[in-house]
């Protein structure tokens, strides 16, 4: 049981993390192991995103080892923000992970405690990112061939509003290179999150005028922090569409709105719910 929950874990998390090249991190890149290494990793992370508070500073995070040989792990901590097509991080001291550095035996779990530093209030939501490192040695790779360094990348989120739903816009926008050249979609779905805590995307789907629809993600699609904006590249668009329906879950709320497609960086229609 124990060991279904942690590969599942493991799934969701590469399910958002592998499709992605990279992250920022100040002016160097940070890259993630191939998906095909995820399922047949021995670190296994749990749960796969921590809530904290004033009132809650700390929280546990669970590293397993389902592997036959002793592994070593490392937790960091960066503060999150975005820009509007990156994930930026940089180290921080707010949040604090202890122990940071930990071997875990075959077939053990390792607790780590995630702590918020000081008791002052939270007026605005505070966003982190714990990055996991397994941290190859000779054993594994003489056992398995291979040197790989696999990394987790786990969402904190402190004081989060509770019971308000982000107040979020969004809108398709015209594709500028080096954008539509990167991707090969000629719109973007764009995210403005106007709220003081995280909007969280998922189940998107993009319903055309012509009757065509674009499952834009079945899963997680990922994350607008607070004032900040996002942007996806929407493959298969119709050509000459000029407006779509958006059917998403935010924050695990259903929300349907009819948006126009506008020039790159023009203004977003705001997000209507469903109820």
């Amino acid at each position: 049981m124990r060991r279904a929950q942690f590969q599942r874990a493991a799934r969701r998390l590469a399910g958002w993390l592998f499709p992605r090249a990279a992250v920022l991190l100040g002016a160097g890149l940070i890259a993630f192991v191939p998906t095909q290494f995820a399922d047949a990793a021995a670190l296994q992370v749990s749960p796969i995103r921590l809530d904290l508070s004033a009132d809650r500073p700390a929280a546990a995070l669970t590293l397993h080892n389902d592997g036959t040989t002793p592994i070593n792990a490392q937790v960091r901590v960066f503060g999150w923000t975005q820009a509007l097509d990156e994930d930026r991080l940089e180290r921080s001291d707010r949040v604090v992970a202890s122990p940071p550095i930990v071997q875990i035996a075959p077939g053990a779990d390792q607790t780590v405690r995630i702590l918020r530093v000081g008791n002052t209030p939270v007026s605005e939501e505070e966003t982190y990112r714990l990055l996991i490192d397994e941290i190859p040695n000779d054993q594994t790779a003489q056992t398995t061939g291979v040197r790989v360094q696999l990394r987790y990348s786990v969402p904190v989120f402190v004081g989060a509003p509770e019971g308000k739903p982000p107040v979020v816009d969004f809108a398709l926008e015209h594709a500028a290179p080096p954008a539509s050249a990167a991707s090969g979609a000629a719109l973007m779905l764009r995210a403005a999150n106007h709220a003081t805590g995280h909007a969280q995307l998922s189940q998107v789907r993009l319903e055309w005028p012509n009757g065509q629809s674009t499952q834009v993600s079945s899963g997680l699609l990922g994350y607008a922090l607070p004032h900040a904006t996002r942007r996806w590249p929407i493959a298969g668009a119709p050509a000459g569409a000029a407006s779509a329906t958006l059917h998403a879950v935010v924050n695990g709320e259903a929300f349907t709105t009819r948006i126009a497609v506008e020039p790159a960086s023009g203004a977003a229609v705001s997000a209507v719910p469903a109820r």
